[in-house]
């Protein structure tokens, strides 16, 4: 089983919608479907216990799929037990390997927007304060690499 954490700042805007997002795409994908677990984490514990920003949870409702979350923070106890963790941005990227440098066993960790060769950047922007539009932008960039890490994933397994 392959374990594969998303990773952003506070978790509840940008990872819990791609953690929704990519669980959504695996689940409608037969070889990796019951193979692949994937969660989120935040690097910052500013928002923990909370649940995930309103605009991020309607986009998710609006496509009918879950918008249940609760935001918690990256440890290194949880990254001994990953496979693979992706970072939104390069900030997040930085403070995950310090984090995964504690950890007994260390997963790779990569940028999302890496798995998208049609880029423009490779940090997936925080929407947090801006209108849902940006939100929006940010669901589309996300699925945009979806189809990248999903081949990753079957090469993996």
């Amino acid at each position: 089983m392959l374990q594969v954490l998303i990773l952003c700042h506070g978790n509840i805007c940008r990872s819990p919608l791609a953690e929704v997002l990519i669980e959504a795409a695996i689940s409608a994908d037969p070889l990796l479907t019951g193979r692949v677990v994937v969660s989120s984490a935040g690097t910052s514990d500013e928002h923990a216990g909370e649940g995930m920003h309103t605009n991020s949870a309607a986009i998710l409702s609006a496509r009918g799929l879950r918008s249940t979350h609760q935001a918690r923070l990256f440890t290194p106890t949880m990254a001994a037990t990953l496979d693979l963790v992706l970072a939104a941005d390069q900030a997040n990227l930085r403070n995950g390997r310090a984090i995964i440098r504690m950890a007994d066993t260390q997963p790779e960790i990569r940028l999302l927007r890496d798995f998208d060769p049609t880029a423009t950047g490779r940090d997936l922007d925080d929407p947090w304060g801006y209108p849902p539009a940006e939100y929006e932008r940010t669901a589309a960039e996300i699925s945009a690499a979806i189809p990248g890490l999903l081949a990753e994933l079957r090469d993996r397994l």
